[in-house]
């Protein structure tokens, strides 16, 4: 019996000489692995099995992997493969996301976080900005909650008094607390503010947004940070994104 399902593709792999296994999520956020026989000798399925594609998938599927029977593509975000800076930081929100959920898992949120995330780097130039944001988004799937909201060292939630981010408290804190935790990570006022902004607000809601390139780096290397010391996850496509950053800072 054919199935049915609107979804993302999320990967897609060279099987044999001829085949592809292409992994897509779906709008219930799981992800399902299909295998494209001839895929990589036919133009059947056109360009919809390239990354980001999202497509109504017609498939059959029984126990384990399925076999893919067509697909109508909804959305191809042909932007993003025109810009190379478009596509890393694509490129980053897919495996970001890809790497928070079991295969098995359902996830609705996942996939909202996905299509609200490809949508706005096709349509506008805040590519880096919308990958900074699904960061923030994606954490807490990964078991991580960063505080920005409050200062668990003396329950401050004045947001202009935040001086640094403590690992040792987990949360914003004032100065007062450097004595406590000398190693908190100074940053500027403006950017802990923007990234509790990041974590509250819901990602449909998200409209154009312009932040000062110093303001987007001193976020970006405290939310690496996080993903380097307390969720141990190291995505691939960050090396080029910090390459394309070191590239921008020489022209300037």
């Amino acid at each position: 019996m054919l199935k049915k399902a609107v979804g993302i593709v999320i990967r897609r792999v060279a099987y044999g000489d001829n085949h592809l296994i292409i992994t897509f999520l779906n709008e219930a956020g799981v992800k399902v692995a299909l295998m494209a026989r001839n895929a990589r000798k036919s133009t059947k399925y056109g360009a919809g099995l390239d990354l980001f594609y999202e497509n109504l998938f017609i498939f059959s599927q029984f126990k384990g992997m399925g076999t893919l029977s067509s697909v109508d593509t909804i959305n191809s975000h042909y932007a993003i493969r025109e810009d190379i800076y478009k596509l890393t930081y694509a490129q980053y929100t897919v495996e970001l996301i890809d790497r928070a959920l079991e295969d098995s898992e359902s996830n609705p949120y996942a996939y909202k976080l996905l299509k609200s995330a490809l949508s706005h780097m096709n349509d506008s130039d805040n590519a880096r900005i919308i990958a900074l944001l699904i960061s923030v988004k994606c954490m807490p799937l990964y078991g991580y909650v960063p505080n920005f909201k409050y200062s668990t060292f003396d329950g401050n939630m004045t947001h202009k008094d935040f001086t640094a981010y403590s690992f040792k408290f987990n949360s914003v804190v004032t100065k007062e607390a450097l004595t406590d935790d000398p190693y908190a990570i100074r940053m500027s006022n403006k950017s802990l503010y923007l990234l509790y902004m990041m974590s509250e607000v819901p990602i449909e809601n998200l409209s154009s947004i312009n932040i000062d390139g110093v303001l987007i780096d001193e976020m970006e290397s405290l939310i690496f940070k996080m993903y380097d010391e307390f969720i141990g996850v190291y995505i691939k496509s960050r090396k080029i994104m910090e390459q394309m950053r070191r590239l921008d800072q020489t022209k300037k």
